[in-house]
C-alpha cells in the first residue's frame, strides 16, 4: 500500500500544519478554530457548496498533523465527521442551517411522534457547536438547533472540548430529517473509530521523537543513555508500533471508502485492538523512558499520551472490537467449512 500523501492531501495537512505552528503549539495552547474556519478546513469534508467532500483517506494526514501538535480544536467533532456523514448520505441527507456542526451517535434516542428524546453522553466537539447533526440507529441523519437541546459542557482528558446532551421531546423541524441511507450507523461509527486513531497517530509520532530526542541528551555514566542496550530495544518496540499504527490506520481509512462493509469492520476492529494494546503500552513505555519528568503536568509529553488514551476510549472499546472481530472470524470460519464439501464433490 502507498500510504503517501497526494498533492490535495499534503496541501491540507500541510494547511493544518501551518495554522498550529503560527499558534505556538503544542509547547502552548489556546483556541485557532476561526483561523481554520477562515481557510476552509474545518468543512473539507463537507459536500458543495460548502466544501469539497474530502474523504476519511484525504483527511488521515491532516488528523496526524491535529495529533502531532496536540491541538484543542473541536476538528473531528465538529469537522471531519459531520462533513462526512453529509457527504456520505448524497441526496438523502436533511436540510442544514448555517452554522458550525458536530455529530452524534443517536443509538440512545427515540423517535416518537416526529420528536427526540434521550440523553448523548461524551459528543466531541458539542461543546462549540450551534447545530447538531445526530445519526439515528435507524440509519436517518437528523438535524437539531443547539438551543433546543440542554447541554452540560466539559474538556476530556486531552483537553479537547466535549458535552453531554440531553434531548426533551425535541420536535424536527420540516426537511429536518433525511432518508434512510443502509448501515449509515455502523459505518460512522467505524469512520469516526479511524478519525481518532489517525489523531491519535499524529501523538505518537510526536511522542516518538520526543522520547529519541530525550534519550539522546539524557547523559549517566558519561555517556548518552541512547546508547544503554536495553534503552534501544524499547525505543526499537516503540517505533515498530508506531509503524504499524501507521499502516492499520490507512488500510481502516481506505476501507472506510470501499463496498466490502466485513473487510471494513475487520480492518477497524483490528485498528482498535492495536490502539488499546500495543499503543498504550507503547505510550507508557515512552514514559518510563523519560523518568520522573515523564511524569509532570506540565511537560508535553502527557499531551501526547492523553490523546491516545482518548482515541482509545472512544467509539468502543479495545475489548468490543476484539468480540466483533471473534466473530467476523467466526462467521468467515463457517462459511469456509461449509464451502468445503461442496468444492470436494466438484473435484
Amino acid at each position: 500500500m502507498n500510504f503517501t500523501a497526494n498533492d490535495e492531501q499534503r496541501m491540507i495537512a500541510d494547511s493544518f500544519a501551518r495554522v498550529f505552528a503560527d499558534a505556538g503549539y503544542p509547547s502552548t495552547s489556546g483556541n485557532n478554530w476561526s483561523a481554520l474556519t477562515e481557510l476552509g478546513l474545518t468543512e473539507a469534508t463537507f459536500p458543495e457548496p460548502r466544501g469539497f467532500g474530502a474523504s476519511v483517506s484525504d483527511m488521515v494526514h491532516a488528523l496526524i498533523e491535529c495529533g502531532r501538535a496536540a491541538a484543542p480544536e473541536p476538528v473531528i467533532g465538529a469537522g471531519v465527521l459531520p462533513g462526512i456523514a453529509l457527504t456520505g448520505a448524497g441526496s438523502a441527507a436533511p436540510e442544514m442551517p448555517e452554522g458550525t456542526v458536530c455529530l452524534a451517535d443517536g443509538e440512545g434516542l427515540t423517535l416518537q411522534d416526529g420528536a427526540l428524546s434521550g440523553t448523548l453522553r461524551v459528543v466531541p466537539g458539542a461543546d462549540a457547536a450551534e447545530v447538531l447533526l445526530i445519526c439515528l440507529a435507524d440509519d436517518h441523519l437528523a438535524v437539531v438547533s443547539m438551543a433546543e437541546v440542554k447541554r452540560d459542557k466539559y474538556r476530556l482528558v486531552d483537553g479537547r472540548g466535549a458535552a453531554d446532551l440531553e434531548l426533551a421531546s425535541v420536535k424536527l423541524a420540516d426537511g429536518a430529517m433525511g432518508g434512510v441511507v443502509p448501515g449509515m450507523a455502523e459505518w460512522l461509527r467505524d469512520v469516526a473509530a479511524v478519525a481518532f486513531a489517525a489523531d491519535a497517530l499524529g501523538a505518537l509520532l510526536a511522542l516518538r521523537e520526543m522520547t529519541q530526542d530525550y534519550l539522546k541528551q539524557r547523559k549517566q555514566f558519561g555517556r548518552p543513555i541512547s546508547s544503554f542496550q536495553a534503552l534501544q530495544h524499547a525505543m526499537a518496540d516503540i517505533y515498530h508500533d508506531t509503524e504499524h499504527f501507521l499502516s492499520l490506520t490507512h488500510f481502516a481509512a481506505q476501507t472506510c471508502e470501499g463496498t466490502d462493509v466485513a473487510l471494513r469492520k475487520r480492518a477497524v476492529s483490528s485498528l482498535k485492538r492495536f490502539l488499546g494494546g500495543r499503543i498504550r503500552r507503547a505510550a507508557a513505555s515512552a514514559i518510563q523512558l523519560h523518568g520522573g519528568i515523564g511524569m509532570t503536568e506540565e511537560y508535553p509529553l502527557g499531551r501526547f499520551v492523553k490523546r491516545a488514551v482518548v482515541a482509545d476510549m472512544l467509539n468502543g472499546s479495545a475489548d468490543a472490537h476484539g468480540a466483533r472481530l471473534a466473530k467476523l472470524i467466526a462467521e468467515e470460519t463457517r462459511a469456509g467449512l461449509q464451502e468445503a464439501p461442496e468444492q470436494e464433490k466438484v473435484a
